[in-house]
């Protein structure tokens, strides 16, 4: 079936984006089985852990973990780089942006496009007062209060608030993804 074929049928069909987000979902819970599940706990914690290493750990053929990992990592992992602050010398910190209603997109795309040099990321939110949120990175309190009072005076924004990062005192990223697939896999099998 062409690739317009096929949207044409989905164009046409009853499915909401709701149902075929939901497929997508239960289809990735398929993919995430109790082994898929300890390799990605494993390479959350070590993203540069060797397929050998992590074949060994969980006592699997490296064939059949080498199959899964591409697999994962095609499919729902992303391998990133973080950068060590303490190295570098710079400072990481989060703007939460309040705007006016129905302006969040347009600020949060203004942010991302003038800030290039300091903004790592930028997303909006929902909550009762701050919807727009920036991660950066800057050198010193001098760069942080340019870049503060040149966003307050960006179109529709209303107020912001900022907070530097001064330590992180622990990651729980595997456990918090565990403890997600499980308690999503037992709703689907309730439900299902």
């Amino acid at each position: 079936m062409s690739r317009n074929k096929s949207r044409r049928v989905v164009e046409d069909s009853p499915l909401t984006n709701h149902d075929i987000n939901d497929f997508n979902f239960k289809g990735l819970l398929k993919l995430v089985d109790d082994i898929n599940l300890k390799i990605i706990e494993e390479l959350i914690k070590n993203p540069s852990t060797s397929s050998m290493s992590l074949a060994t750990k969980l006592g699997i053929p490296l064939s059949s973990l080498q199959r899964r990992r591409t697999k994962l990592e095609k499919s729902l992992l992303i391998k990133a780089y973080h950068i060590d602050l303490k190295a570098s010398g710079g400072k990481m910190g989060d703007i939460v942006v309040n705007v006016d209603k129905g302006k969040s997109r347009v600020v949060a795309t203004n942010i991302l496009k003038n800030y290039k040099s300091n903004v790592m990321n930028v997303s909006t939110r929902i909550n009762s007062e701050h919807n727009v949120a920036a991660q950066i990175l800057y050198n010193n309190t001098a760069e942080l209060h340019n870049i503060l009072e040149s966003i307050k005076s960006i179109p529709y924004v209303t107020s912001l608030q900022w907070s530097e990062m001064v330590e992180m005192i622990g990651d729980n990223s595997p456990l918090v993804i565990t403890a997600f697939f499980n308690s999503s896999k037992q709703r689907t099998h309730q439900s299902g």
